[in-house]
């Protein structure tokens, strides 16, 4: 990495940290909210809209304070690509429960619950990482784990899907759907942010 003479700025990846505890918070809102009672849709989704506001709030002062600090530990274009994928990865879970609710879709099937223990280790790895990112120690085996986890939801998904369109009527079938792809797109979107570390350590070092 470039030698820097002035100290670098840690707020920014402090606030990455935060967003990326966001996910693990909205996954495990989720999991609580799928495996509450039959009727999924009946359930409140308060505390997943509080978690998503939040993981906004901090990601506008991550732009803030990006643009505010004299050095950053890794470049600002980087620091606005990281927190926009962690937001993504929120919102994609927080589609996916205002989904039941607009469909009324009942308890999904064990494959939800499959995908979302991926996105919560996923999202654990993250905020490791997003820790050490002024450092950018021992983050090849993050990001390399992370390659292994988002091929594992791809398969996940395609097994969701399958079983969808085997065990359900056409309408049925498509609206669960669009609720298995908000929770693939929360792990695609932590997959982008690994796919970020990664171009980040080949650029820096």
């Amino acid at each position: 990495m470039a030698f820097r003479i002035f100290p670098e700025d840690e707020r920014v990846t402090d606030l990455l940290v935060q967003m990326s505890q966001c996910v693990i918070s909205a996954v495990e809102q989720l999991s609580e909210h799928i495996g509450s009672v039959e009727k999924v849709w009946e359930q409140p989704i308060t505390q997943l809209l509080d978690t998503e506001d939040q993981c906004t709030n901090l990601y506008f002062s991550l732009m803030t304070t990006t643009r505010s600090s004299y050095v950053v530990p890794i470049p600002r274009q980087d620091l606005y690509i990281l927190g926009h994928w962690l937001l993504r990865a929120v919102q994609g879970l927080v589609g996916c429960a205002e989904l039941h609710r607009q469909y009324r879709v009942e308890r999904p099937s064990s494959h939800a619950t499959e995908q979302l223990a991926v996105i919560q280790h996923m999202a654990h790895m993250t905020s490791k990482a997003m820790g050490r990112l002024s450092r950018l120690d021992e983050l090849d085996d993050y990001w390399f784990e992370m390659m292994r986890l988002t091929r594992q939801a791809e398969r996940t998904q395609r097994t969701y899907r399958a079983e969808l369109l085997e065990n359900f009527k056409p309408g049925q079938a498509i609206r669960r759907m669009d609720t298995a792809q908000q929770l693939f797109d929360a792990a695609a979107a932590l997959g982008q942010v690994s796919a970020e570390v990664g171009r980040i350590l080949v650029t820096e070092y």
